[in-house]
């Protein structure tokens, strides 16, 4: 076994060699649903019992769970599975807080439609923002979160997508004039429940850190390595990332397609919606 990891309802192993697998045992086994081999991996369903069955296996089992060495049932690398092992990868453990935090403003707009809670007072304040938060620091989480699976510094990742929220940063976006850093040109972008831009960034800083520690001397390694990273990470990200949002919506041509066809637009944008979420352009 190369790798086990986890989503929400699915162990997902990375087998040396999936013929070793026994299904029909394993689907004996209490709690199995279903054995399913897909996208390279060994995935058995266990359904909302997975968490606690995956914290049994790595508690009595020595088993990898390096992103880098993921491989396909030929043992050859397949960009296609890491890129999908690294989305899911990092937004299991967000699930969660996702679902938590989706439910409880479902619950609000239900109280508020009875005028069963005053939408004016404290109460509801204190409540929706806890309904808003994981969405609003979104970024943050999925900073942290994306991290984790790289085997980098989370709270570095954190910190990257930190600095784009960070009232300084986000200020700018008021501003009228051209703006530069260190003499490039500056396409400010709002990063707000952004996820595309923080997955390429985190996906560019794990060699990044990874490289710095092998250049950076012991000794100076706890305060150089992240100083250097945000350093590198943040103005890549604002310059580069940021702004690929920013062309990607100019170049989807809303205003052409209402005037070609109303009805065709709402069927082709809410057809490609999901996809527009996860590439920061909604």
């Amino acid at each position: 076994m190369s790798s086990l990891e986890h989503c929400a309802t699915r162990l997902r192993f990375v087998l040396k060699d999936t013929d070793q697998a026994d299904n029909s045992k394993i689907n004996e086994l209490p709690k199995v649903l279903q054995v399913v081999e897909q996208g390279g991996k060994f995935q058995i369903v266990i359904s909302n019992d997975v968490a606690n069955v995956y914290d049994a296996i790595v508690k009595n089992y020595s088993i990898g769970q390096t992103f880098a060495k993921e491989e396909n049932e030929s043992g050859k690398r397949n960009i296609i599975n890491i890129i999908f092992s690294y989305i899911s990868g990092t937004f299991s453990p967000l699930l969660p807080a996702l679902a938590g935090s989706v439910m409880l403003k479902a619950l609000l707009e239900i109280l508020k439609s009875l005028n069963w809670i005053n939408d004016k007072g404290a109460t509801f304040a204190i409540l929706n923002a806890t309904s808003n938060a994981v969405f609003y620091f979104l970024p943050i989480f999925i900073g942290m979160s994306a991290s984790k699976k790289l085997n980098v510094n989370p709270y570095i990742g954190g910190v990257i997508a930190a600095s784009l929220l960070e009232p300084s940063f986000t200020n700018l976006l008021k501003s009228e004039e051209n703006l530069t850093f260190i003499g490039l040109s500056l396409v400010v972008t709002d990063f707000a429940s952004t996820v595309f831009s923080l997955l390429i960034a985190i996906a560019i800083y794990a060699p990044l850190e990874r490289l710095l520690k092998r250049w950076v001397p012991k000794v100076l390694q706890l305060f150089l390595v992240p100083m250097l990273s945000l350093i590198i990470m943040v103005p890549l990200t604002v310059l580069v990332f940021g702004p690929f949002s920013e062309y990607v919506s100019s170049g989807i041509g809303i205003d052409y397609m209402l005037g070609f066809s109303r009805i065709l637009t709402g069927v082709i944008i809410a057809s490609f919606w999901p996809f527009l979420v996860v590439l920061g352009v909604h």
